[in-house]
């Protein structure tokens, strides 16, 4: 998108107007450290400039970085007793199962700002987490091999292996994002009829397509570099980072059109060290200030709506949550995915199914 790269996240006026805020509420003489973990890459080095930076500024708090969050990783944390993290950021299937299953600490909304909270999307306030992004996975493509305007525009041409011939990466039903829905779409089921999703029908689909995939992903990163790099002609990736990729001349571009929309959440791993420190964190990253400066770097959308009142209209026209990009796409279901049955979650389920199917 139309951002600088390179900007400092914030100007002097922002960090000392943060910083004022906080000594207001007697916040800035606070100490001690809070660990976050986050997704790595150029995402979380938007992270640091954004938010960790300007945090550790306005409060005293030294931030120390961890990378990785997922649920199997906090199961084992808690399971050990050796809770590393004090607030890391999760998917959102990721995080609804965690709450359900108590190995996160309820937020404690008295110790926050409630004028901040009060700002934030309804959707993402959660008696566990706190939205910190909202992104999307969308159809991204190789520009040498096709041209903007002459790529796939939809599931069903990403599964056209006639009209759009080459290798394609898609991912992995281990992934934090699943190709199930985008099989489906590509089946043609209609994106208002996706859910409850028909996890039978998908791999019905994805075998027609899965001769013609390079590569499952894994990793947020495998998709562009694959892409960049021209092992993958097309395929799913996230819209965040292609669009980086693309503001700094690689040779790739997106379609927003059924494009997965989801949220990220801030949360608290059940037995963290530092609770108050990391309550102070997600305060501060629910501001509209930082949401907007991350935007500037990494063209992922605030959860906090005011943040949009502080980008150029040029710099929120890429983001997934700015009405002309959202009416294009889908909305994740996240607490279908956490749903239990038999007594493991649809999240569950779909990695045993697709287990099963890598070995047909």
């Amino acid at each position: 998108m139309g951002q600088n790269l390179t900007r400092r996240s914030f100007t002097t006026g922002l960090a000392v107007g943060a910083a004022l805020a906080s000594i207001g509420r007697a916040r800035a003489q606070s100490s001690g450290t809070v660990v976050i973990a986050s997704f790595g890459g150029q995402f979380q080095d938007a992270q640091r400039k954004a938010l960790f930076e300007p945090f550790e500024k306005s409060t005293g708090i030294k931030v120390v970085e961890a990378t990785g969050p997922s649920l199997a990783k906090v199961r084992t944390m808690n399971m050990s007793g050796n809770i590393e993290w004090d607030v890391a950021e999760f998917t959102p299937a990721d995080f609804l199962v965690l709450a359900e299953n108590n190995l996160l600490e309820k937020i404690d909304y008295s110790a926050i700002d409630k004028n901040i909270i009060a700002r934030v999307d309804g959707r993402v306030v959660h008696p566990y987490g706190v939205g910190a992004l909202f992104y999307s996975n969308v159809i991204a493509f190789n520009t040498k091999r096709y041209p903007t305007g002459k790529h796939p525009r939809s599931w069903a041409e990403v599964w056209d292996v006639k009209k759009f011939p080459g290798p394609r990466i898609m991912p992995s039903g281990t992934y934090v994002v699943r190709p199930n829905e985008f099989a489906l779409l590509a089946d043609g089921v209609q994106p208002q009829q996706l859910y409850p999703l028909d996890l039978e029908r998908s791999y019905r689909s994805l075998s027609n397509i899965k001769p013609h995939v390079v590569k499952w992903q894994t990793t947020g990163a495998m998709a562009p570099q694959a892409i960049v790099d021209g092992e993958a002609d097309f395929g799913m990736a996230s819209q965040g980072r292609i669009a980086q990729l693309k503001a700094q001349g690689a040779p790739v571009d997106y379609d927003w059109n059924q494009g997965l929309v989801a949220a990220d959440y801030w949360g608290i791993p059940k037995g963290a060290k530092n609770v108050q420190n990391a309550l102070k964190f997600i305060e501060f990253a629910s501001r509209p200030e930082p949401q907007a400066e991350l935007s500037k770097l990494i063209p992922y959308s605030p959860s906090n709506p005011d943040a949009f009142k502080l980008l150029t209209e040029e710099q929120a026209k890429d983001l997934a949550t700015a009405p002309d990009n959202l009416q294009k796409q889908v909305w994740l279901d996240a607490a279908w995915w956490a749903q239990k049955s038999n007594g493991k979650s649809n999240i569950e389920r779909n990695i045993d199914m697709w287990n099963a199917w890598l070995q047909r």
